[in-house]
């Protein structure tokens, strides 16, 4: 067992214990370790969810120039086509077609083809219900696996009327 002498040990300048604060400890750097990896493991978290989100807008990006496109394509065709597309029968018509890779390469993944639907609608006279008056388009698009199917609807609408075309 050691002595006392008597005499104190060495201190500092502000008169604390020099022995004391010579280094850290074990759990204060545990517990430096430990913040940082919690930080580090919140920054990744952060990018992961970024990226998805950034993703899923280019989709809907995507989506939606591919929905205008179609509408615009339909639009300009003559009314008497489209006319002719439409059954007398039935006052819509949906025609679906499946988006290829070239179309939208953002939506197309191999194995959940993405598909667009176009409705072509009969307008009438609200008055008697019998005039046609023109043919409403409207276009959807849906992609994605089964799970998680996404669908932008009716964004692109044009009405292309009798006498010429006018946006509806």
């Amino acid at each position: 067992m050691a002595e006392w002498t008597g005499q104190s040990p060495k201190k500092g300048k502000r008169g604390r214990d020099r022995s004391l604060s010579r280094g850290v400890t074990l759990i204060e750097v545990m517990l430096a370790a430990a913040i940082f990896a919690l930080m580090v493991m919140a920054l990744f978290e952060g990018i992961a969810v970024s990226a998805r989100i950034a993703r899923e807008n280019a989709e809907y990006l995507q989506a939606d120039a591919y929905a205008f496109d179609l509408a615009w394509k339909r639009y300009n065709e003559s009314y008497g086509a489209l006319r002719n597309f439409v059954p007398a029968s039935s006052p819509e018509r949906v025609v679906d077609e499946e988006i290829v890779e070239d179309a939208a390469p953002l939506l197309y993944r191999p194995g959940s083809s993405a598909v667009s639907h176009t409705t072509l609608t009969r307008v009438t006279d609200p008055s008697d219900g019998a005039t046609e008056m023109g043919i409403l388009i409207s276009v959807d698009v849906e992609w994605g696996p089964s799970g998680d199917r996404r669908q932008l609807s009716s964004t692109h609408r044009a009405v292309v009327f009798k006498g010429g075309s006018e946006d509806g």
